[in-house]
């Protein structure tokens, strides 16, 4: 498989994974040429791409840290919570929820060597249940790679899927404003950590770690966050995690009010800030273990060359594995002495 931005799509290109609403409502099946009716369909739903299968791609293997079907419970069981409560109905089923934290925590340990490094395939209109769901994954997998024991992962990536839930007491012509927010709007936002801590401790059995983390996931390292300017080790190891992965995953989005950032420059912010805003710790969990270069997307070369991810190595996030697109030649740019010249100039997506 191979990802191709929307604007790049073809009649007769075949779907390589199947395309789901927030709800889990099937909108295209795996395997389904795509017509000239669904390409419109998928740019009208502000995907921003998609994976397809070719022959060219037909060897490149792209491996998943938590399995598609916890994933796709995962998103449902979010769109439901945040639905209900939306609704004005309380207490969905908290019991089915850990479950499948408990789920997300078996893959993310049993997968612990898998580099995170799938693109995002996600509708625009539904930002909240994915972010969440990606939140609560990502959450999981740099507590994994930072050792924390299960019970911490467990706690981690169920603050990592709720950690927005106050977001449903705001009004949502501020959550969607495609503008800077004046300073009234900015003081009713900032309120969303406590809101949804509050909803949480009041309706829920959550560990007090759980709604803490929720509570603390914009605080800064420094002391320059909010809603109580603590700092350093003041907030939860895994309040510090939730703080990194939430603006990773928010970053590489698209916003109403910014487009999608690469993943490489995400990084870079997010070392650059390092000691400030983020828990160094973190960032360098972080620029170890997420690739710059996702599996499956096509790369431009210092040569000119464009070519495809077809592998990444862990601790050499900048030098995959690629396959060129003029000859099919694949090359280790970590490895092969004779490719030590070559960098990666743009990630084509």
């Amino acid at each position: 498989m191979r990802y191709i931005p929307v604007n790049q799509l073809k009649e007769g290109m075949v779907l390589g994974q199947e395309l789901q609403d927030a709800s889990g409502r099937m909108l295209l099946e795996k395997h389904t040429p795509l017509s000239k009716e669904n390409i419109s369909y998928i740019s009208f739903l502000e995907v921003g791409g998609l994976y397809i299968e070719d022959d060219f791609s037909k060897d490149v293997e792209i491996k998943s840290v938590v399995q598609s079907e916890v994933k796709k419970t995962s998103l449902h069981l979010v769109f439901d919570l945040f639905g209900q409560l939306t609704d004005g109905e309380e207490n969905p089923e908290e019991k089915a929820f850990q479950e499948n934290v408990q789920n997300v925590v078996n893959d993310v340990l049993e997968n612990r060597d898998v580099v995170y490094n799938l693109m995002e395939v996600r509708t625009y209109d539904n930002y909240t249940y994915y972010h969440s769901v990606n939140v609560g994954v990502l959450s999981g997998v740099i507590g994994a790679k930072m050792g924390l024991s299960e019970q911490d992962l467990k706690y981690v990536v169920t603050a990592g899927f709720l950690h927005d839930i106050g977001k449903v007491f705001i009004d949502p012509e501020i959550i969607n404003a495609p503008r800077r927010l004046d300073e009234q709007e900015r003081i009713h936002m900032m309120e969303h950590p406590r809101k949804g801590s509050d909803f949480l401790r009041d309706h829920y059995s959550f560990p007090a770690d759980i709604t803490t983390a929720v509570y603390e996931h914009h605080e800064w390292y420094d002391g320059g966050g909010y809603p109580c300017r603590k700092q350093g080790d003041e907030t939860l190891l895994i309040s510090r995690i939730l703080k990194a992965a939430d603006v990773y995953d928010a970053m590489t989005s698209n916003r109403p009010y910014h487009d999608s950032y690469l993943p490489s420059e995400v990084l870079e912010y997010i070392m650059g800030r390092s000691g400030m805003e983020f828990d160094p710790e973190v960032v360098k969990v972080m620029v170890q273990e997420l690739c710059v270069y996702p599996v499956g997307c096509e790369v431009v070369l210092s040569n000119g060359e464009r070519a495809l991810v077809v592998e990444n190595h862990k601790g050499y996030a900048l030098r995959p594995t690629v396959k060129f697109v003029s000859n099919e030649r694949i090359i280790d740019l970590t490895a092969d002495r004779n490719a030590w010249n070559l960098t990666i100039v743009k990630l084509m997506v």
